[in-house]
Formats: structure tokens, sequence, C-alpha cells
């Protein structure tokens, strides 16, 4: 029902689809139609959930919601002609589907993958991120507490855009896996996205060759990390091979050596659902923006802004980064207009930002600026994450030759294609200035929009220079090796990321998970250590007094008080009960996480309260009233 669910929010998406986007090639109504589908399932299921809670009855009311909504557009655009299809060449499929199957791989090793032992396992890029998405959609699916709130901090409001997340409690709420909830909207997402970059491409530079190259530069992305691990082959091969065994060991992630450009697809959008989510959304907003502008047209322009108004808790730095590409084009493209011309381009732009504005503000409002208030995330910060380099070389390192190649094709550009970079210089320039989170670290986020044009703006540029060489011996020769320097630190990392393989969740883990989400009710409330592969917030939708800082911090959630407590209830014994009836503690989760953090090896738990549950590694205490008649119901006997 789950998968069901899901495919006729698709249909409809599609069906949606060919109607606005008539005029447009079969290729682009699909990867619209799949957008609008998700954005349908995201939030008419939130709209509904405001008022009915996380439950099936408001699913159901949002899937007839969409299905009217189908019926509107229909009505409304019945007697559209379609217009003679633009052209658009196919050759994207040589790209899109081996690099398509390639993330697939990725998703399928990556996300909680079985172990025969009984495990989960993760790759290298997913062992860290994963758990706390997993929390969110469990706890959704679980609890169907709306607006949600973090199962490792309950009480507090959830500020971080969860509509990707919600999207799969949603799938899993009918009854599918947790494993495949969170797949199948991943690879769908990720085909959309892969797709949305080429057709972006090709409707800025009309040229095939142009958007292949720009496409491949993007998501191969790496600098010159490789050459830290080239020293020595000969007498020292191990300094090349722990690429590919040990932990973050990459020419696109090494810290330190001041290489922070990570790769696109193995650390952005294999690990970080929220980021694939809003960039396959702000593909196809600036898509629907620049085509706008080409064409004045008001239908693209309103589109646009019902798209911009979605994005703010689908991925606030994509909201942010549309932002200010809209900020920088309406004025540089206003400049040239006249008279009447002028006009009506100004009143689609108002028409556009009055729409967004209208849809993102109370988002703002309610979610993210609640968040930033408290973890006072704005702040001046000049030069990023830069600790040890020159400015210029730490560009030139990290993004390698396209940095490089970046000045002589701004200089080589007219008056149109700065137009269209002019946006990408002003996230550039902001985001060296300013820090929109207390991770430094979180503004590449904003940094690889402004790569997601300079990649275009260079594969043009690169084209049009090897064009000009025709006739000329050895050209193809130096595209290779130029091809080899940008791509080659990605492709490493690639296959890193392809051979990597981790325990998220133990046999054990996982069987004391099985138990607690058959066992306890769903609102029950644990303590347990704060390591971030928690099991009980992850894997059951449980709450969690408090989980790892390393997600709480940068969320701005301010958890000192109840790690005090915490740490208090299991490393002080005659404490325990004052501070478990204060935070209202059903049970106690003991396994070598909370033996190893609290230096305890748990015989006041034994002695004194009754065991709900045991196996080789985890032991459950059963702690508030509640907890312990679930014990006496089950057993038949009457505990103190």
């Amino acid at each position: 029902m789950g998968i069901l669910q899901f495919i006729l929010y698709m249909t409809l998406g599609l069906a949606i689809s060919n109607r606005i986007f008539a005029e447009q090639v079969f290729f682009i109504r699909i990867w619209a139609g799949i957008i609008l589908g998700n954005a349908g399932m995201m939030w008419l299921v939130a709209l509904f959930s405001l008022i009915m809670g996380f439950t099936v009855p408001s699913h159901l009311c949002a899937l007839m919601t969409m299905l009217l909504i189908f019926m509107a557009i229909r009505a409304k655009f019945s007697n559209h002609k379609k217009s003679p299809p633009i052209q658009f060449d196919y050759s994207i499929l040589t790209v899109l589907v081996p690099t398509f199957l390639f993330t697939a791989y990725l998703f399928y090793t990556h996300i909680i993958l079985p172990g025969d032992d009984g495990s989960l396992n993760v790759g290298q890029s997913t062992f860290g991120d994963l758990s706390l998405h997993l929390g969110i959609i469990t706890s959704l699916a679980e609890q169907n507490t709306f607006p949600p709130e973090y199962s490792i901090f309950p009480g507090h409001l959830l500020s971080y855009p969860f509509l990707v997340d919600s999207l799969s409690s949603s799938i899993n709420l009918f009854g599918t896996s947790l494993r495949l909830s969170v797949l199948l909207p991943s690879l769908i997402l990720m085909l959309a996205l892969l797709a949305g970059f080429y057709i972006l491409a090709y409707e800025i530079v009309k040229r095939k060759t142009a958007a292949t190259l720009a496409f491949i530069l993007f998501f191969f992305n790496g600098g010159f990390g490789f050459g830290y691990f080239m020293d020595g082959l000969k007498t020292k091969p191990e300094n090349f091979t722990r690429i590919f065994s040990e932990f973050y060991q990459t020419p696109t992630n090494l810290t330190g050596n001041n290489i922070r450009w990570s790769n696109i697809i193995c650390d952005m959008l294999i690990p970080q659902r929220t980021t694939l989510a809003g960039w396959t959304f702000l593909i196809f907003a600036l898509w629907l923006l620049y085509t706008a502008i080409n064409r004045n047209s008001r239908k693209y322009f309103i589109l646009c802004g019902l798209i911009a108004g979605l994005m703010p808790m689908i991925h606030t730095h994509s909201f942010l980064a549309l932002g200010l590409v809209s900020l920088t084009w309406m004025p540089v493209y206003l400049i040239a207009k006249r008279g009447p011309e002028l006009n009506a381009h100004f009143i689609n732009w108002l028409s556009y930002g009055l729409i967004a504005s209208i849809l993102a503000l109370p988002q703002l409002f309610y979610w993210t600026l609640r968040q930033a208030s408290e973890g006072k995330f704005l702040k001046f910060h000049y030069d990023w994450v830069n600790s040890d380099d020159i400015w210029l070389w730490f560009w030139i390192k990290n993004a390698g030759l396209v940095f490089i190649l970046l000045f002589p094709a701004l200089l080589a550009s007219d008056r149109k294609k700065l137009c269209i970079y002019s946006g990408a210089i002003t996230i550039f320039v902001i985001s060296e200035l300013f820090l929109f989170q207390p991770n430094y670290y979180d503004n590449n986020k904003l940094f690889y929009v402004w790569y997601l044009f300079i990649c275009i703006l260079v594969a043009d540029y690169m084209v049009t220079v090897y064009n000009k060489l025709d006739g000329i011996h050895g050209r193809s020769l130096l595209a290779g090796i130029i091809l080899f320097s940008c791509t080659f630190s990605g492709l490493l990392t690639m296959v890193r990321e392809t051979v990597s393989s981790y325990v998220l969740f133990d046999k054990n883990m996982v069987d004391a998970s099985t138990f607690i989400k058959s066992n306890t009710p769903k609102d029950a409330l644990f303590i347990s250590a704060d390591n971030h592969n928690n099991a009980i917030s992850s894997l059951t939708g449980r709450n969690i007094l408090a989980g790892t800082p390393s997600f709480l911090f940068y969320h701005g959630v301010n958890f000192t008080e109840r790690a005090a407590d915490i740490a208090t209830m299991y490393k002080e014994p005659d404490k325990f009960d004052i501070l478990a009836e204060k935070n209202r503690i059903d049970y106690a989760y003991l396994s070598s996480y909370e033996k190893g953090q609290f230096n305890i090896d748990g015989e006041h738990f034994r002695s004194h309260y009754p065991l709900a549950y045991q196996n080789g590694e985890v032991e459950i205490f059963a702690i508030s009233e509640r907890a312990r008649n679930i014990i006496n119901e089950k057993h038949g006997i009457k505990l103190p």
C-alpha cells in the first residue's frame, strides 16, 4: 500500500505535467511530472496532517486532493493545443543511465543493507547522517505527531527540513519496510536530479556536447587532491591504497590537508537526503525561471513561484540559493527592458516573488527562523573552511582545473552569458562572507550551486576552444588529459565508496529494536547513551531523552541539561528515581555503549528494576508504572 500510494502520486504528477507542459518534449514532461508528484505527496500530506495528525485518514484526504488538483488542471488546459515540440537531444542517456545505475548501486548497499549475520550495514558516506534521517522517518510513522518533534529530543519542534523524510514516513506508515521506504523515493529523486541538471544545462548552452561535459564535471567533481596520494608510490604504495580502506581518506575529503571539496554524488547526494531533494527542486525552479525570463512567460513565472514557495522545508539552503539567484537576475534582466516590455517583465517578476513569499514565509517563521534564533546561525565569516592555505590556492587545489578555467571562460563570455552567471557570483560572494549555520562546512550546499553554474560555463568554454583547435594534432589527447585531471579525484572517491561497508546496527541492536517496536508504547521514552547510531530512535520511532550532540548542536538545540541528567541517572543510582520521574522515563537501555560512556556495569538496574528484554548485548529495564504494567500483563505477574 505504501508503494502503491507513491506510484499514484507519481502518476498524477505525470498527468498534471503532461497538461501544463504540453509544449515541451516528452522527456521534460516526465521529469517535471516526477517532481510535481513528489511535491504533491510531501505537501498535501503535511497540510492535512496539521489538522488530522500524520495518520492514514490524512493521507487518504491528501491523495483525494491530488486527484482533484489533476481534474482542475485537466479542465483548465482541456483546449490547450500542443505546440511544436522543442528540439531536445536524447544523447544524455549515454551518461544519465550509467550514472544513475551507479548511484542506485550505492543506495542499495548504503541504506541499512541486511547482513548475513542479522546486522544492518551502510557505506562510508551514510555511516553518519543516515541515523538522523531514519529517526525522523520512523518517529513520524510510529507516533503520528505533526508537526514533528525530535525523537532524539522530544518536546522540541523539529525545525530541520523534514519533508523528504516525511515522504518516506508516508510510505512506511502503510507497512512498507523502512529500507524500501528510504530507497524508493531516493532513487526517483536521484533520477530527476540527474536528468534535471542536463535539461538546465542544455537550456542554457543549447549544445549537447557542452551540456554532457558539464554533467560530467559536476557529478564527477574533484580537484587536485589526488596529488597527496601520489608521493612515494614505489616505496610506500599504501599511501595510495589507503584511499580504498581507511575512513574518509579520499582525494575529495582529506581535512588534514585542507581538501574539503567533497564529491557531489558520494558525499552530498547519497547521504544527505535533504540536499538530494532540495537540489532536485532547485534545478527545476532555476529551469522554470530561466525559461520564464527568455519567453517572458507568466505561466512559467507563476509555476516558479509555486515551486520556490514549497522549498524551505524541503531544503532551506536550496531556497536561499534560489533567492540569491533571483534577487540578482531580476535587476540584471530588467535593466535592458524599455516601455511596455519592462512593465510586463516587472509584473511577472512581482507575481513570482509574491507567490513564493506568501508560501515560504509561514514556513520560515514557524520552523527555520525559530531554529536560527536558538543557534545564532547567521554570522560574518570570511574564507569558508580554509584554515591553512592562501585563498587562491585553496580553491585551485579543491575545485581543480574547473576553477582555473573559470577566469578565461568569464573573459570570453558575452553579455548574455554574464547575465546568466551573475547569480552564481552572488552566491559565491555571500557564501565566502557569511555562515548560515553552526557547522561551517554546510556552506558547501550554497557553494555547489555556484559550482553548478560554473561547470556549465566552463564546459561551454572548453567545447568552444576544442572546436577552434580543429585540425591541430594532439587536441584529443589534450582534451583527455584535462578531463582526466578534472575527474580523477572524483573517480577515486567513487571507487572507494563502492567498496566501503560498515555495520551501523549489529544483530543484537536489531533484535532489541524489534522487541521495542512490538512491546512498548509508541510514545515510550528511553534513556540511553548518546551514540549517533542509536537503534531506539533510528529503528523503532520511539523517543530517547537526548541524542548525540553531533546532531543536536548543529540544529541549535540546547541539550546540556538533559545530557547531564542522563549521565547522573546512569552513574549515580541514588538520584535515579528523582530524575527518572522528573523526565518521565519509561525504560532504561543498557548496552556496551552505555557501559563504556558512563563506566558502569549496570548492576544497579538489575537489582532494582524489572528486566523487560535481554540478549547477548542489550538489556532493557522497565522504569515507569506503565512500562511495568505492560510486563505484568504479558507475564501475569505482579512487579514491584
